[in-house]
Formats: structure tokens, sequence, C-alpha cells
């Protein structure tokens, strides 16, 4: 027995869910799992070596129970299950065989079992069904519940009968989970027109060489009659033969694979929304240039205020009229409110969100994911951006102008001091020679012009050297400004690097549930098909060219059970 589609549905959907919470796909993605179906046959019985479990289908009144008694030999169908309608269904086993695990979903209350001790039936379990194109939704339903368990679907139609569309809708959607006999009853009442325009529309339907056999119901009463050619030996030599265990297994395994491409076939579509790694680079490149032009006058933002604090800064420094005299600052308070407010945080806010919405509908890729991807990184950004425009205002203050202007005015504020001193030493050493001198030569004595010569060259001394360096002071103004854009500068850099390294993020999730998705699949041996004969080859359904049904690279393999089958 075999439980791997179940098991790769518990994958898919443990797959999804993780694509779910990172924004990739919808929380109603795993809908599409639901009109999939992962029951087989080999899960109704505790043992590999299991008999075929074939099903009877056929609209009302095409003479399935009476094709039942003739496979029989009895009166199964209404005798021994004392069956009064179409609404139940009857299962004909041999006594040695036991259907172990029927799910719990079955209403028993339904089902009607009649043992045999038929050897030539030993390895066949027989499923009568009710009429499914009954006004009554519980025998659809019914159906719908039995119909994943079958290796062989035995389709009944009647001459009358064989063009109803319900069982076509019925073959169409189920086609290759099963091998397919086509029985034509109340033969006696057929043409061999008829006969080939019901070929024609199996194959029509994915069934190429369809085996159609007829059966004369009027043989029921009357065994010898030879009113018409009939097929039913045929039909029961072909029952014995596919009863052979590894034809069972090889059915088994195709209804596998055939469950496990509808899982594919539903769970592909997922894949779209990842995108790829060209599509997500190209996002990069195309939030670099968004940024660049959406905050190329983002500076206008703080240009009043990046001012008002120039503005604050010079009028502390005043002019050096107004430090000569000691006059004080006519403002010494900070411009109100911070350099960066909830408007301008908010305008960053629209840049982001533009950005996200735009490519959202460009690429087709999911806005919740693009949303998560970048939004703690851009949290962290927001957050400091105030505090980096802010900490390079402090910079730019505390080091103003630039470095050659810094060591030229400190070196001018030396001079200021070693020109004063050493004009006075100049000058102390003139007094004192002078009057040295003048005790011999009163004309060594220095006169007025000394005096005023003396202090004019020490009054130069010092203000040319301080008029110079008040010149080439670093002006706090300048500085202050300055800072405002390079904060600015750098708060833009660090949120545009966030933004990306969302974006990496986003590739690499990309890249890693695409990786996972496909390992779900890879993981998968081939089944070997190869040892089915001709005669059951003719009785699958060939690929439909549909969406719904396009080939697949998956095969599947028996296991024992989910253990060893792919889990994320």
């Amino acid at each position: 027995m075999s439980d791997l589609p179940a098991a790769q549905r518990h994958a898919l959907e443990a797959w999804a869910s993780q694509a779910i919470d990172a924004g990739w796909l919808a929380s109603n993605a795993t809908d599409a799992l639901s009109t999939t179906t992962t029951a087989s046959p080999g899960l109704l019985f505790d043992s590999s070596d299991r008999p075929l479990v074939a099903g009877l289908f056929g609209g009302t009144g095409v003479g399935k129970s009476t094709l039942m008694n003739r496979i029989a030999g009895e009166a199964i169908a209404r005798a021994s299950v004392e069956r009064p309608t179409s609404r139940d269904i009857t299962v004909y086993v041999h006594r040695s065989q036991s259907v172990d695990r029927l799910p719990n979903a079955f209403p028993m209350e339904r089902m009607r079992t009649a043992l045999h001790n038929n050897d030539r039936y030993r390895h066949v379990l027989f499923i009568d069904m009710p009429d499914f194109d009954s006004v009554e939704s519980a025998n659809r339903d019914l159906v719908d519940l039995w119909l994943p368990h079958l290796d062989v679907v035995m389709y009944v139609v009647s001459p009358d009968r064989y063009r109803d569309d319900q069982g076509w809708r019925l073959l169409l959607q189920h086609a290759q989970e099963h091998a397919w006999l086509f029985v034509m009853n109340h033969w006696d009442r057929g043409d061999p027109v008829q006969l080939e325009d019901f070929r024609q529309q199996l194959a029509a339907a994915g069934l190429s060489e369809p085996m159609i056999f007829r059966s004369d119901s009027s043989r029921v009463a009357s065994p010898e009659a030879d009113a018409t050619e009939d097929d039913f030996e045929a039909l029961r030599t072909t029952l014995e033969q596919l009863a052979d265990q590894s034809i069972v297994n090889s059915l088994n395994e195709l209804g596998i694979l055939a469950r496990l491409k509808s899982l594919k076939s539903a769970s592909d579509p997922w894949l779209e929304s990842l995108g790829n790694d060209e599509s997500i680079k190209e996002l990069q490149t195309r939030w670099q240039s968004h940024w660049q032009q959406s905050t190329r006058n983002l500076a206008d933002t703080l240009a009043t205020k990046a001012q008002q604090l120039a503005e604050h800064y010079a009028e502390q420094e005043g002019s050096w009229l107004s430090r000569w005299r000691k006059q004080p600052e006519s403002k010494t308070s900070l411009p109100n409110g911070p350099l960066v407010d909830a408007a301008l945080l908010a305008r960053l806010d629209n840049v982001l969100a533009d950005f996200l919405n735009q490519q959202s509908q460009n690429s087709a890729l999911p806005l919740s994911a693009l949303k998560q991807s970048v939004a703690e990184p851009y949290a962290r950004a927001r957050r400091d951006f105030a505090m980096t425009v802010d900490d390079a205002v402090n910079r730019s203050l505390a080091l103003p102008g630039s470095a050659w202007q810094r060591r030229l005015h400190s070196g001018l504020g030396v001079l200021c001091l070693l020109l004063p001193l050493s004009a006075m030493g100049w000058i102390a050493w003139r007094v004192v020679n002078g009057f040295a001198a003048g005790g011999t030569d009163p004309t060594a004595y220095l006169g007025s012009n000394f005096a005023v010569n003396g202090s004019l060259l020490l009054a130069l001394a010092w203000a040319i050297p301080a008029f110079v360096q008040r010149k080439l002071k670093p002006s706090r103004a300048k500085a202050a400004y300055r800072g405002v854009g390079l904060g600015l500068n750098e708060a833009l850099l660090q949120t545009s690097t966030a933004i990306n390294a969302g974006l990496n993020r986003l590739a690499e999730q990309s890249q890693r549930l695409r990786q996972q998705y496909e390992e779900l699949w890879l993981s998968l041996s081939p089944t070997e098909t190869a040892d089915i004969p001709e005669a059951v080859r003719r009785m699958l359904a060939s690929e439909i060219s549909s969406p719904a049904q396009r080939s697949l690279d998956v095969r599947a393999n028996t296991h024992s059970s989910t253990e060893s089958a792919p889990l994320s």
C-alpha cells in the first residue's frame, strides 16, 4: 500500500504555510489542493497482496445491476443484499478477502456486502455504485467518496444512454487515475453505428484505443441464447488478467502517479508569485532609480531649518566689533522643534509605499511579501534617521571649517601671543639699553617718538595676526548648515541601504522557497511501467492537452509508510 500522495499533500501544505507566513501566497492558497484527491485503492487494505478493486458506474437504467448479477452468476444485486433501489453500493467480494481500512467518512449504512466462494473472482473486489446521474445529491457524494479507491472503472452504458454528458464529465475529471473498461449493455438493442460513435467519443476523451465489451442482457435469463454477438466472456477473462498481482501493483502506481500529477498541477501556479532572480535584481535597480529621483529635492524640506540653525550660530559668534566691545548676543536659543520632524518621515514613508505599490503591479510580486521583506530594515533606518542628522550636525560643529583652515587658525593664535611678546621684548631691551647709556650720553635717552613707535609696534604685532585669525576662523554657522546637508545625505544613504538589504532578503527567500518546492518533487523516484501488458495500456487514458492535465516531470513509487515520503 502507499499513502505517498497524502504525505506529498501534507508536505505541500507545510511549504505553502511558510510561503503564506512570508507573504508570498494568499491565505487561501491551499484551497487549490482541495480539488485533488490523495486516496488510492491500496489504502483500503493492510496487506500489499490485495485484490483488484473494480467499480461499476453508469447512469440510471443502463443495467449495472443486471451486469453485476451476470458477472456473479447469481442475483446478488437484488436477492443477496436485498437492495430495492439504486441508492446504495453493493460490494461483491470473496470470503478470503477483507476490506480493513475503510475511511471514517464512509457511510456504512449505505454499504451492502455480498460474500462469495467463486475462485474465479478470488482476487477481484467488485463495487456496484449507485446511479450517479440521479437527482439525489447523496448518490453523487457516495460516488465521489469511492471513486479514488478504484483500480478499474467499468463504465456501463446502453445504446440509448451512451451520450449522457454527466458520465463524460466524470471521465474527463478522473481519466488518468484509473484503468477503464467500457460495457455497452443491452446490446440486443444496439447497433454497430452506435458502438463506433461511442468509440470516437472515448478517443476524443483521451482513450485512443478503448476496450469496449458488448453485453446482451437478455442472456441473464437465457444464458444459452444466441440472439446477438456478445463479449461477456472476453470481459470476464480481462478482469481475471487484471487481477494478477503485478498488474494490480502497476495500476496502483499509475494511480498514485496520476494523483501526484494532480497535486503538482494544483500547486505549480504557486511558483509564479515567487518571481525569479532576474526580476528581483531588476527590482533593486529600479529601487535605486526611484529613490534618487524621489529624494532629489528632499533637502529643500530641511533648508529653512538649516538656515535658522546657521543664523543662530552666526548671531552667537557675533561680529569682531561686537566681540571687542563684549556686547551680548541677541539670541542664544536654538531653533524651535527637531530638525527631522514627522512630516519629513511621512514623506519617506510615501516614497517607499509608492515604490512597493508600483512594483507589485509591474512585476507581479506579492505586495505583502515586498512589505514584509523591507519592513524590519526600514523601521530601523527610520528610527535612526533623526539621530543620524543630529549626530552629523554635532560632528560638523565640533570641527568647523576644513582641516587646513583649523590649522591656520590655530597657528595665527600662536602668533597673536608670540608677536606681541617679541615686540614687548624688543621695546624692553631698547628701554634698558637707553637707560644704561644715558649715564654717559644724555642723548641716549628715549624720547616720545620711541614711545609712540613702540606702542604702534606692540599694537600692530597683536592686531595684524588677531585680525587675520578672526577672518580665517572656521564659521560655526557654515558648519551647522553643512552638518544638516551631510546628515541628510548620510541618513538617506542608510535608508536606501536598508531597503536594499530587505530586497536581498526577498531574493534569498524566493530562491529558498523555490528550491524547497523543487526538492519535494525531485525526491520521488521513477515508476517502471514498461512491463504493463499492451491490453492494459489500452485501458489507460493518454495525456489530455489542457493546463490542468499538462505533462509533469514526476513519477510515483510505492512506500510502505509516510516515514519515507518527502516532508518539509
